[in-house]
């Protein structure tokens, strides 16, 4: 058996997501995927990254890192996934290679046809095929390199920017110094809230909240945790509070979140 470079790579689609398992998880090689229809929730736990994936939004996740990636509506979701070994890439064409986390995309045709001759590569157990596979991953990775440049319209300013990262990087922080985190740009607060509200239409602390919920909606897709855990996870030492949060942000509690979530699994797993 020979050591692929391209580990496995698959296309699932609403028939197959019955036997695909949900939660947390964590890979021996790199994975990339990307959203072509339907919704995902995506969390890097690592980086306490968390975000809703709309199509057309690639995820990539660099090997043994922890994250989570599940459809929000099995009925709708599609996706295109490959895992594939970090140090080959890195050595073959290590500049394509992605920053860890979402990046949106223009236009899955480019991709589509290179994705599904990789899949049937992988299939086979031959240095042949693995060099075929290889080249397939380099211009998948070149394509979404190419569009991932193109410029965004919602490109964000440098300031709001960085208080972004700052939101993302410390989500599990109970509290932000967002005067502090002004000031690591050089600006002054009110100067930043202004910005902030102007660029994304939500002030500072109710955009940090939100972010917050989002992932508690990510955890609340697996029973691995309970709600008190995901509470103090996200920096919520009282987990009454922050259910009483979470209902008035969604219009439910967590307990009936997960139980709807839970409900859509089972009876689509019903159907199969």
């Amino acid at each position: 058996m020979i050591n692929k470079r391209v580990h496995s790579a698959g296309i699932v689609d609403p028939d197959l997501l019955c036997m695909r398992p949900v939660g947390l998880r964590t890979f021996d090689s790199d994975f990339l995927a990307i959203t072509v229809s339907g919704e995902a929730l995506f969390i890097f736990k690592e980086k306490g990254l968390s975000s809703v994936i709309k199509q057309i939004s690639m995820v990539y996740v660099p090997e043994g890192k922890q994250h989570l990636y599940d459809p929000r509506d099995r009925k709708t979701w599609k996706n295109y996934w490959v895992l594939f070994r970090h140090d080959a890439v890195r050595n073959g064409f290590k500049n394509l290679l992605p920053p860890p986390g979402v990046t949106s995309l223009n236009d899955f045709g480019p991709l589509e046809k290179h994705w599904k001759q990789l899949v049937l590569c992988t299939l086979e157990n031959n240095e042949s095929a693995d060099e075929h596979a290889f080249c397939l991953l380099h211009n998948i990775l070149f394509e979404i390199s190419r569009q991932a440049v193109t410029s965004d319209p919602n490109e964000k300013s440098s300031s709001v920017q960085y208080a972004l990262d700052a939101m993302h990087n410390n989500l599990r922080e109970a509290e932000l110094n967002f005067e502090k985190i002004a000031a690591g740009h050089g600006i002054g607060l009110n100067t930043l809230r202004k910005k902030f509200k102007r660029e994304t239409k939500v002030s500072l602390h109710q955009y940090f909240i939100g972010l917050k919920i989002n992932a508690a909606k990510i955890m609340l897709s697996t029973l691995s945790y309970n709600i008190s855990d995901i509470a103090g996870f996200l920096g919520f030492e009282d987990p009454y509070y922050f259910s009483r949060l979470f209902k008035s942000k969604t219009g439910v509690s967590p307990k009936r979140y997960r139980e709807s979530l839970t409900k859509g699994f089972n009876s689509n797993a019903s159907m199969l």
